[in-house]
């Protein structure tokens, strides 16, 4: 499936091979995290972690990487997006965005959509409707926004989309996350495999809720954020960076287990509490790499549904 992923080379090569220059063009990261976002984590109901920088963080260290636009995309939550432009005032660079959890109907299955550009009442009516995955994507055609189907091989229950569900959101959706930074490569292949024919734009972002903003990112065109907009969803776009490993979901789980350890400390005054957060840290410290195993075989398997389901129909 090499082929299905050339599109992540961000250098034009000589075709002699003596040279290579970053492509031209606009890049975002269309896809990150801040602490607004509420993290929940499988088999463990009730605890809730938060990504490790704050808004103003993320849009510095993306400009520092080289992105001339920059947007936010909390899930379910505009307010990191608010709290950046409360703290820097208007940004003729940044665009509001949001990772919605959308469902379909039929049976619950829970899917996210970013969506862009939108109001406090647009995210409202948008969360009103999330129940219904038709409901939202024709919402979002009426007021005419950038809205663009995640990590195709993602559910929150962690479940295998079934062939009608994948049929229907290539009805539903003009626009793919081709590439996502912390999906394995086989994850992004087959993103791009399904959408192969099909007339989809892809992009990319790095889904970052540590410190990799700005390490995948879709290049197009548009010196405004409306234009780099209209540019996108009429197919200018081009994916460029890195997907994820092991070793990255390693390093993120442990970031971003010792930055939330390290928020409680700085909340908390009872000496017995102290005492448990340092022990939770100490054993999350040992226990991080323990994620790395079996990483790649689990994501062999999911994939394996999907091109089962694909056969099917």
């Amino acid at each position: 499936m090499n082929e299905i992923l050339s599109q992540v080379l961000d250098y034009l090569v000589e075709p002699d091979g003596s040279s290579c220059t970053p492509r031209p063009g606009r890049r975002i990261d269309l896809h990150c995290h801040s602490t607004f976002s509420d993290e929940r984590v499988r088999y463990v109901p009730g605890l809730v972690f938060h990504p490790l920088l704050e808004p103003h963080e993320i849009y510095d260290l993306a400009k520092s990487r080289g992105m001339d636009f920059v947007t936010i995309t909390d899930h379910d939550t505009i307010d990191g997006c608010l709290d950046l432009l409360n703290r820097r005032g208007d940004l003729p660079d940044f665009l509001v965005g949001e990772e919605v959890s959308v469902s379909f109907p039929e049976d619950g299955t829970t899917v996210h959509v970013n969506v862009f550009d939108h109001d406090e009442a647009q995210h409202r009516e948008l969360q009103r409707l999330r129940d219904n995955i038709y409901d939202v994507v024709s919402y979002l055609r009426s007021i005419d926004k950038l809205y663009v189907l995640n990590h195709l091989t993602w559910t929150a229950q962690h479940r295998v989309l079934q062939n009608w569900q994948i049929e229907r959101m290539m009805e539903l959706f003009p626009v793919f996350e081709g590439l996502n930074g912390t999906r394995s490569y086989a994850h992004n292949a087959f993103a791009c495999l399904a959408t192969r024919g099909r007339g989809k734009v892809l992009v990319a972002g790095s889904d970052s809720h540590t410190n990799r903003m700005g390490t995948t990112y879709t290049l197009s065109e548009g010196e405004t954020p409306a234009e780099l907009i209209a540019n996108i969803r009429a197919g200018q776009a081009a994916m460029c960076g890195a997907f994820g490993t092991p070793e990255k979901l390693r390093d993120d789980v442990w970031l971003i287990l010792h930055r939330n350890v390290e928020r409680e400390l700085e909340r908390e005054t009872r000496a017995w509490r102290k005492f448990i957060c340092h022990a939770v840290e100490q054993l999350g410290k040992r226990l991080s790499p323990i994620v790395c195993l079996g990483y790649h075989k689990r994501q062999d398997t999911i994939i394996r549904g999907f091109l089962h389901e694909l056969a099917l129909g």
